[in-house]
């Protein structure tokens, strides 16, 4: 067996289509099948209660809601997957939420049904489906995103932004909850994608926020005032020895370590202006104006 899957680090990778996952699903046992990945592996696997998939070279885990049967190993051995172990695991082992509200910086995260006239005031909500998807909004990261976001937007200057790796979307949907006419949210998840285009509708802000399955920046070409990252290191890191990101006037990123903070200041500092950062259990996030601003 390659690992426990409750530990499997959650990073931008290739996902099957499968059905969305439901609150009820949240209280519900998955059932994962551990596959070794055969070379040039096609991942358009389709069968009865797929949930997704996520990689993890040289394994795959595919996520089922309930107990998988045989035509399941059928299904993915006949595209050349070698099931090697099967796993059940508490969603919460997955993917822990908090019971149903969860109040970050402006924002209400809403899991599951709400009264709108309960809202606190000043609080701006965001209806959430996470599934498998990372941003729940429970992360350190995401929660430093949101605050920083909440204190730094200017919708009169930041009229478009790119959320790059959006997962379940949700900075894409604080951005345009504060006002921006425009988001592109971007991942190389299409699974992702998916989860993220779904919220986008339940929101109700499917004119404003716009979803892309794409690798890089160059997919959007010049478009975005603000560009939003919050990413897992190694992706950041990778994304900012590039140069797509340099050409937006304010970025707003986290995903890094307090000890790693000096290598983000080194790549912006050529470009941009630091003008705020926030931390949080030792996980940092920083906003950056360009140096003509």
């Amino acid at each position: 067996m390659a690992q426990d899957p409750s530990n499997v680090k959650r990073s931008p990778s290739a996902a099957a289509e499968g059905c969305r996952p439901t609150p009820a699903l949240f209280q519900e046992t998955l059932c994962v099948l551990e596959c070794l990945v055969p070379a040039g592996a096609s991942y358009d696997v389709r069968c009865e209660g797929l949930l997704g998939c996520w990689r993890e070279p040289p394994y795959a885990y595919f996520f089922f809601a309930g107990p998988t049967e045989e035509k399941a190993r059928a299904s993915l051995e006949a595209v050349g997957f070698r099931v090697t172990g099967r796993y059940e695991l508490a969603y919460a082992q997955w993917q822990r939420l908090p019971s149903r509200i969860l109040d970050v910086g402006p924002f209400r995260i809403a899991f599951g049904p709400f009264d709108e006239e309960t809202l606190p005031h000043l609080r701006h909500l965001i209806a959430l489906n996470p599934g498998l998807v990372f941003g729940s909004g429970m992360h350190p990261t995401t929660q430093l995103c949101l605050r920083l976001l909440g204190r730094v937007f200017r919708p009169e200057a930041m009229t478009t932004v790119v959320d790059l790796g959006t997962g379940t979307g949700v900075l894409a949907l604080a951005a345009a909850r504060l006002g921006a006419r425009r988001v592109v949210a971007v991942d190389v998840n299409p699974l992702a994608v998916r989860e993220a285009a779904a919220n986008v509708r339940e929101n109700g802000l499917s004119r404003r926020v716009f979803l892309m399955v794409a690798e890089s920046l160059h997919a959007i070409g010049p478009f975005g005032d603000l560009l939003l990252m919050n990413l897992e290191w190694p992706g950041l890191r990778a994304v900012l020895e590039t140069d797509g990101w340099k050409r937006f006037p304010w970025v707003l990123c986290s995903g890094y370590l307090h000890e790693q903070a000096p290598i983000v200041q080194a790549r912006f500092s050529r470009t941009h202006k630091l003008q705020a950062t926030m931390a949080h259990e030792g996980w940092e996030a920083s906003f950056w104006a360009g140096a003509a601003l």
